[in-house]
């Protein structure tokens, strides 16, 4: 850096910790050195884009005697400030502050004091997640920009986040700044808390929810580790809102440690699937509830008195739209995808015996999506025409039905299992038919609806016996409170590869609530994978997870949000 040095301005003025000194006055001999790219000024010979020594002279000296200080550190200290401050070309300045006739009553050239004071590169991550949170961002700027000590060189976008280990709190709006400052680490750290506290931040929770945070990313070089401040920042490294917001503005930027540009970093971190490059982008459409009408038709599986019929009366009420019944879970899905209905229920796993494949094979082939579901616990009724369960031989039944009584039938071997479409449509075979000897095991209201005796009730294997249903429509609508995301991807033939997709979840601290896997036909060995995580397709998390899934699968389909 080049330099224009003014040595030895002698001033008379009024400095130091004597009364005397201040009213009687004395010499003092002040040499500045200004550091400043002088080439430009070198080859136009224009003063004009150079520092004028004569102006910085007549400064110097009208700050000198017109104010008073009893420390000459103090007198150096203002110097250095008001040509930084006043003078944009100078990047630093040195200044030494002579003073000869200091009173120390022993033989002495002179006393000084020599600093040096420089406008100091440093990034600055900001973040918010209370109230307006871009309100607290662009204050933070402004008063950033407020301090004659700060210049406020580059600001990032704002970017909104996932919250880190405290997760029960809002998504964070977080951006990086880059500012030049001549003041010290720890006095900008005061600077940066008294920003923080003019927003309202309090400090009761470590991670928790904050009107405003701001860390010191990087100073220049500097690396330290105190009680108070540690720079570089401990998650500079690892925390994609950090990197994301800063290679935005200053990709080729240097980390002091590991000598990696953060540009490098945040690639990394990308490629170890701790953040999302590119956050996933749908059309799903957030909407406040599921608006019925006496128009709102709605298609359900099985017969009248199906647990299908059960779970839409549970979800939607008794009444107040027109339903109707397919005997075929394709037959449902059908008339959603055409339009037929505006809503279908159908079962989709039970906690016994699993899910059902049938629907989970056929997701794939119609334009619907899920939007709701409903849990109905199963208790399974042995009907009949006749009334003497010994006389039952066969008994008519979905084949859900069949393996939830599993140990009922194995008791009763005089009993042969039917398999029909649905368990209602097992009890209106048995309505219609003569033969007092057949039987069907379907839900009580099932023998209210055929006019069947209960010959035994509660026949399921186990006690823990619900089953969960899902309600379709052809809208990608959620709604806003949703809580439970299903997607469906298939994976890449590599080793490694479903555990590089899990990854995304846990690392994005998203829960995993359910994973099943079907084999593609005519894909000998390959797998599609239906998978439900707990989340909201608004939030951040959510967005970046599905992101690194998206970049590690194929494809990935969202199956709804609800």
């Amino acid at each position: 850096m080049d330099k224009i040095c003014i040595k030895d301005l002698t001033v008379f003025a009024y400095h130091g910790v004597m009364k005397e000194e201040n009213v009687v006055g004395q010499k003092f001999l002040i040499t500045v050195q200004m550091s400043l790219d002088t080439s430009m000024a070198g080859t136009s010979d224009d003063i004009d884009i150079s520092v004028n020594y004569a102006d910085v002279c007549e400064k110097i000296c009208d700050y000198a005697k017109n104010n008073t200080f009893k420390l000459i550190e103090t007198l150096a200290e203002g110097i250095a400030e008001f040509i930084l401050f006043e003078y944009k070309k100078v990047e630093a300045v040195e200044v030494t502050v002579k003073k000869p006739w200091a009173p120390v009553h022993i033989p002495v050239e002179n006393v000084s004091v020599n600093i040096e004071r420089k406008w100091h590169d440093v990034y600055l991550s900001l973040g918010s997640n209370m109230g307006d949170k871009k309100v607290h961002l662009d204050n933070a700027v402004k008063q950033l920009e407020d301090y004659n000590g700060i210049k406020v060189c580059k600001i990032s976008d704002y970017i909104a986040t996932a919250p880190v280990g405290y997760l029960d709190q809002d998504d964070f709006l977080n951006a990086a700044i880059y500012i030049k400052t001549i003041y010290s680490p720890m006095k900008l750290l005061d600077v940066i808390h008294d920003i923080e506290n003019a927003e309202g931040r309090i400090r009761d929770i470590h991670w928790g929810p904050r009107t405003l945070d701001i860390d010191i990313i990087m100073y220049d070089d500097c690396v330290m580790d105190t009680d108070k401040l540690v720079i570089p920042h401990p998650e500079a490294a690892v925390r994609e809102f950090v990197l994301k917001p800063l290679s935005s503005i200053e990709p080729k930027l240097i980390h002091p440690v590991l000598k990696k540009t953060v540009s490098d970093i945040y690639d990394e971190l990308c490629r170890q699937g701790e953040c999302a490059k590119h956050d996933y982008h749908y059309d799903f459409v957030s909407i406040e509830d599921l608006k019925i009408s006496a128009d709102t038709k709605i298609v359900y599986f099985g017969n009248e008195g199906a647990y299908s019929q059960q779970a839409m009366e549970r979800f939607f009420g008794h009444g107040g739209y027109i339903s109707f019944s397919k005997s075929k879970f394709t037959g449902v899905m059908e008339a959603v995808h055409n339009k037929e209905a505006d809503y279908g229920v159908v079962p989709i796993e039970n906690s016994s015996t699993g899910g059902i494949t049938d629907i989970y094979d056929h997701m794939q082939d119609y334009d619907i999506f899920i939007v709701g579901e409903q849990i109905i616990k199963i208790e399974h009724a042995l009907l009949s025409k006749g009334d003497n369960v010994d006389d039952i031989r066969n008994v008519y039944s979905h084949i859900q039905g069949i393996r939830q009584c599993e140990d009922f039938l194995a008791a009763h071997p005089m009993m042969t299992p039917v398999e029909v479409t649905s368990t209602a449509k097992g009890a209106e075979i048995v309505s219609k038919s003569d033969d007092a000897s057949c039987a069907a095991i379907a839900s009580v209201k099932a023998a209210e609806v055929y006019g069947l005796n209960v010959l035994a009730r509660g026949i399921n294997t186990t006690d823990v016996n619900s089953t969960r249903f899902i309600i379709l429509s052809s809208k990608k609508n959620y709604i806003k409170n949703a809580s439970k995301i299903s997607i469906s991807f298939e994976v890449k033939h590599e080793s490694g590869a479903l555990f590089r997709i899990l990854s995304h979840f846990s690392r994005n601290g998203i829960n995993l609530e359910k994973i099943e896997s079907r084999p593609i036909p005519d894909r000998t060995w390959e797998y599609r994978f239906f998978v439900d995580i707990a989340g909201n397709l608004a939030m951040q998390n959510v967005k970046n997870a599905l992101g690194g899934v998206m970049a590690e699968s194929e494809g990935l389909t969202i199956l709804g949000n609800y």
